[in-house]
């Protein structure tokens, strides 16, 4: 009991707590550690893939293709023993050609060279029983012709030829020697006929294409073809993907498409920087594709990195959106508005409290770090329907007794940001301050301001401040230790620098 109890808790200690997350990179290869490590922030532990993940779909060589392959060689076998029963040539290359036409993809050489020796002995085997005018003629062997250039030919024999345009086939290559001499006539005539043309969109690195078992330089972005059947596919890590059966003309151009071309790499490059994961048809079915190729059921996220070297993290389907982090911010501050003034220092109200309006706005600056605020202002309030005096208190001349409807408020504090100023995010400060009260006023105040961004990634805000000061009146001025408070709301805006 205590074994099997051990072996349980093993096993839940083994368990993942939750499926591993995927990070699909819109670049042709995942970024360097220091960016992934910022994206993990947001995603957990992830599989990072890149370009050539998504561009091209997985077709590897499975069981059923080498069952194919298997089956054509053992029909080749038969039918080479049983070539020489009587009327059997044209059996054998019907078995011959229900044998070939599933083959879907030629891995290497020597799976070409296969092929081609079961196209020549088809070719023989269907034109031995039929005089050559009969052959190009009778519905019968319809399916093993074709027209080019306006002549009908043997198709398995044109299908070779195409396969390896410049191999020079030997009589013991063929069941009989009418059938070697007329290859050689038809590999001469095709010779002379204008080749097709494979156009290669731009592959990721490190891909590489193959055209009728033969790899092409890596990079190359043209083939030529003879007329007739090929086949192609690319290789993903030495993994086939993409696989194409196609038939070229004299002078024909086909085309080798990725899944996702580089134009949709860019396009969903742009969204995902936007903050959206609604990117092109095709990158969202490679990326799907590529999750369900997985061995979990992760959770998606789709990544970028604008011209600033930030990462961008959307989660696929919706969700947030991941930023390099500034230890450091400094934001500059401008803002008008106005609210109440309360004081017993104001001119011929005999020491009373009164209660104005005021109005004016602040100049100042933010420096955060992290989450924390250092701040300073200068704050300036007018005051129309009332005055303070400023002189000294029992002055006897006009000196003494100054005047004034101006209030400036220079102060300084520190605060918290919740969550911090970062491009395109609304945040939060509060914070509190002392300064001086401009006349004859100090003490502490506090500040709620609130940062709206004016644009998705820019740095820039529209900020709503509610500003509270309260302080006494100063040693040496009139109503020395009374109280002045003010409140202020604020519009403005705010720029990091």
């Amino acid at each position: 009991m205590i074994g099997v109890t051990l072996l349980l808790a093993s096993a839940v200690a083994a368990t993942p707590v939750g499926p591993p997350a995927l990070v699909v990179w819109m670049f042709a290869a995942a970024p360097d550690a220091e960016v992934i490590k910022i994206a993990e922030r947001e995603t957990g532990p992830a599989d990072h893939r890149a370009w050539s993940d998504i561009t091209l779909s997985p077709e590897p060589v499975t069981s059923a293709d080498e069952a194919r392959a298997g089956s054509l060689a053992t029909v080749f076998k038969d039918g080479s023993a049983r070539w020489e029963e009587f009327e059997a040539e044209s059996g054998v290359a019907r078995a011959l050609a229900a044998a070939v036409e599933p083959i879907e993809v030629l891995p290497g050489i020597a799976a070409r060279d296969a092929l081609i020796a079961a196209l020549l002995w088809e070719g023989a085997g269907i034109t031995r029983g039929y005089p050559e005018g009969l052959f190009s003629s009778l519905q019968d062997t319809s399916a093993f012709r074709v027209t080019i250039a306006g002549k009908s030919v043997v198709r398995p024999w044109l299908d070779a030829i195409a396969l390896d345009p410049k191999r020079l086939f030997a009589r013991a290559d063929f069941p009989d020697g009418q059938s070697f001499a007329k290859v050689q006539a038809l590999q001469a005539e095709m010779a002379l006929l204008p080749r097709g043309l494979l156009a290669i969109d731009v592959m990721p690195p490190g891909l590489v294409v193959v055209v009728d078992g033969s790899p092409l330089p890596e990079g190359a972005r043209t083939a030529e073809l003879a007329p007739g059947h090929h086949y192609a596919h690319v290789l993903v890590g030495g993994q086939v993907a993409e696989r194409m059966e196609f038939d070229v003309a004299a002078s024909d151009t086909v085309p080798l498409r990725s899944l996702v071309s580089p134009e949709e790499l860019a396009a969903a490059g742009a969204a995902v920087q936007n903050a959206s994961a609604e990117v092109p048809a095709d990158v969202a079915t490679g990326v799907r594709s590529l999750a369900g190729r997985s061995g979990t059921a992760p959770r998606v996220f789709l990544a970028s990195i604008d011209a600033k070297g930030k990462p961008r993290v959307v989660a696929f389907g919706g969700g947030a959106v991941v930023v390099k982090k500034r230890p450091v911010t400094f934001q500059i501050v401008a803002e008008l508005g106005g609210g109440v003034l309360e004081s017993n220092g104001f001119s011929g109200k005999a020491g009373q409290q009164e209660l104005t309006y005021q109005f004016g706005g602040s100049l100042g600056f933010e420096l955060g770090i992290y989450n924390a605020a250092l701040y300073g202002s200068a704050d300036l309030a007018l005051t129309p329907s009332a005055q303070m005096a400023f002189g000294v208190d029992g002055g006897t001349t006009p000196e003494d007794n100054q005047q004034t409807s101006a209030y400036v408020r220079p102060n300084g504090g520190i605060g918290v940001y919740l969550p911090r100023p970062l491009p395109g995010k609304v945040w939060f400060l509060l914070g509190g301050n002392y300064g001086w009260f401009a006349p004859s006023s100090m003490g502490p105040g506090v500040k709620l301001s609130v940062g709206i961004p004016l644009q998705e990634e820019g740095g820039t805000w529209l900020r709503i401040t509610l500003d509270g000061y309260r302080g006494t009146q100063m040693a040496g001025f009139p109503q020395e230790g009374t109280a002045t408070s003010m409140a202020s709301l604020r519009i403005g805006f705010g720029s990091l620098l």
